[in-house]
């Protein structure tokens, strides 16, 4: 796998996963029961900006940091505790860390410590395994080498019955890997039906996109949630457009919330060559399937 999350960490597709995972869990703890959570794709945990491959991109300069520089005091209230999250974590390790999908799962269980919320991570390739277990060994999320696909099929049903399962994979090959993806949530939406699987993903080649809807649809899954947020329209040829996350079973009125956040946010989010678009026509969050 030639892909590497840190020349990425913090950039426009890391801030709106990130918020809309914060809001994920949020909703899940309202109910007050236990559940599970799981990051199928964990990476590293925690990434660097000052590294030489963020250094190299800057793309977080566009992300984050276009956030943390902005007035932030009317944003949704997930926009405002992702922000004061992320600043605990820079108190807590680096003032130039930015922390995977992991640390803020991690993060929401160690600040429910009474809610009964199991965390899991799995990371297939070992050296990212390896920092990822150095890195949030002391944090309340079990850290295992292993592959999501295999992983996601051997831990679901959770003994909890309720949570979330997040799969963000790297779409090396997009084509293969939107078609792998769609049998992996059937097969698994069959023997979980109520949890919650948050899927991330590229908007960069619209055809692979609209085809991977399609197939969503031909499921039979019921409730499917689309979040999109564009920086260039699709019909400009760039390396990534926008970036989306296809939900299934989210909470109630999570697509209300979503769809607040996202037009909040996507004038701060920015590339330098960018055209200026309006929240209107560059956010998207739309019922695929259901209500």
């Amino acid at each position: 796998m030639n892909y590497k999350h840190a020349y990425h960490a913090g950039n426009f597709a890391d801030v709106v996963k990130h918020i809309l995972l914060v809001q994920l869990l949020n909703q899940l703890s309202q109910k007050g029961k236990p559940f599970y959570a799981l990051d199928a794709y964990a990476g590293r945990g925690l990434y660097s900006l000052t590294s030489e491959e963020a250094r190299k991109t800057k793309e977080a300069e566009g992300g984050v940091q276009a956030l943390l520089d902005a007035d932030m005091s009317t944003a949704p209230e997930a926009v405002q505790q992702y922000l004061n999250d992320l600043k605990l974590a820079r108190k807590t390790y680096d003032k130039h860390v930015y922390p995977g999908s992991p640390w803020w799962i991690a993060h929401h269980v160690e600040s429910h410590p009474d809610a009964g919320i199991r965390a899991e991570a799995f990371e297939a390739k070992a050296s990212e395994y390896d920092a990822l277990n150095y890195q949030l060994y002391q944090l309340p999320i079990g850290i295992h080498h292993r592959d999501a696909f295999e992983g996601i099929r051997g831990v679901i049903p959770p003994a909890e019955r309720r949570g979330l399962v997040l799969i963000d994979p790297p779409f090396e090959q997009e084509h293969k890997d939107f078609s792998r993806l769609v049998d992996l949530l059937a097969v698994n939406y069959d023997k979980w039906p109520q949890g919650i699987y948050a899927l991330w993903y590229p908007l960069k080649n619209i055809d692979a996109v609209e085809l991977f809807h399609k197939k969503m649809k031909r499921t039979g899954i019921k409730r499917q949630l689309v979040c999109e947020l564009n920086i260039y329209p699709n019909d400009v040829a760039v390396g990534l457009n926008g970036t989306g996350m296809l939900i299934i079973n989210p909470p109630w009125q999570f697509d209300n919330k979503a769809r607040e956040i996202l037009r909040f946010i996507q004038p701060y989010l920015k590339v330098a060559d960018a055209p200026e678009l309006s929240p209107d026509s560059a956010t998207n969050v739309r019922w695929l399937v259901g209500e």
